[in-house]
């Protein structure tokens, strides 16, 4: 990640925060509080409504049916050695949550202790995904009933 942090304060609420852009395009902002307990979000502007885009060095738009970024936001949390990233966040002491909205997925986590792991532990699980047939299969399953519920 770029080392190149441009800085922006507001002298009326005595705070500031930083801001780079990953080679990548991720934008990230760091929010340094005096608090004991820490505060992370992965966001992405991905959510309910996009369902068509192109991906980077591609000519073609590609389509995806309804309810994608909701199935990624739960089948995300599921690791490649078959345990659940709630279970590793929980032995961190860290607590881990998910959303899917409209123009977004965000996943997010806090903990007063063991930031560094836990900060691993998310950009591990977002950053490399693992699926397999029969956890999708699972995972719609899921979701259907959820769609039902509401």
């Amino acid at each position: 990640m770029s080392t190149n942090f441009e800085c922006f304060e507001s002298a009326s609420l005595g705070e500031k925060y930083y801001k780079t852009v990953h080679s990548s395009g991720l934008t990230v902002l760091i929010y340094p509080k005096k608090l004991s307990t820490a505060y992370v979000m992965f966001s992405t502007r991905y959510g309910s409504l996009q369902r068509t885009f192109r991906l980077v060095g591609e000519q073609d738009f590609c389509t995806v049916p309804d309810g994608v970024a909701h199935f990624l936001e739960h089948k995300l949390f599921e690791n490649e050695d078959g345990s659940d990233a709630f279970e590793q966040f929980a032995a961190l002491g860290a607590d881990a949550n998910a959303y899917t909205t409209y123009d977004k997925t965000a996943y997010l986590f806090s903990c007063t202790e063991n930031f560094e792991a836990a900060l691993s532990e998310l950009l591990h699980f977002v950053l490399h995904p693992h699926f397999t047939d029969a956890s999708v299969k699972k995972e719609q399953g899921i979701i259907t009933e959820e769609i039902r519920e509401y």
